[in-house]
């Protein structure tokens, strides 16, 4: 049971994933387009700052941090589980997965905390 949830919410994930990437476009690479500025004016440096600052930035890069981290740390999982392992190396896969996961995650969260506070 516990296994199929978490396949579920790796597949559901996907979604999400294409939604947070979509805004990502918008925000970032569109922004003539979304805000009505001149594409010179996007481009400059205090410009992207500003962006980067945004509330709204922030909250869907931490989304797209954890929902692409883990499709991808569960995908990889799903891989290194399908070689003939002891018992005791799944367990070691599970929990380096989730703790490389935790590690990454800290680290996005870390640089993009920074980046936003600046």
């Amino acid at each position: 049971m516990r296994e199929t949830r978490l396949w579920s919410l790796h597949i559901l994930v996907i979604p999400v994933i294409a939604v947070l990437l979509g805004m990502h476009f918008a925000i970032m690479h569109y922004a003539p387009v979304f805000y009505g500025m001149s594409v010179e004016k996007a481009r400059e440096f205090s410009t992207m700052i500003a962006r980067g600052k945004d509330v709204a930035q922030f909250i869907v890069y931490m989304l797209l941090l954890a929902a692409g981290l883990y499709h991808g740390m569960y995908g990889a999982r799903g891989i290194l589980r399908e070689l003939p392992l002891k018992p005791w190396m799944v367990k070691v896969v599970d929990w380096g997965m989730l703790g490389i996961g935790l590690a990454i995650f800290a680290l996005g969260t870390y640089v993009t905390w920074w980046t936003f506070k600046f």
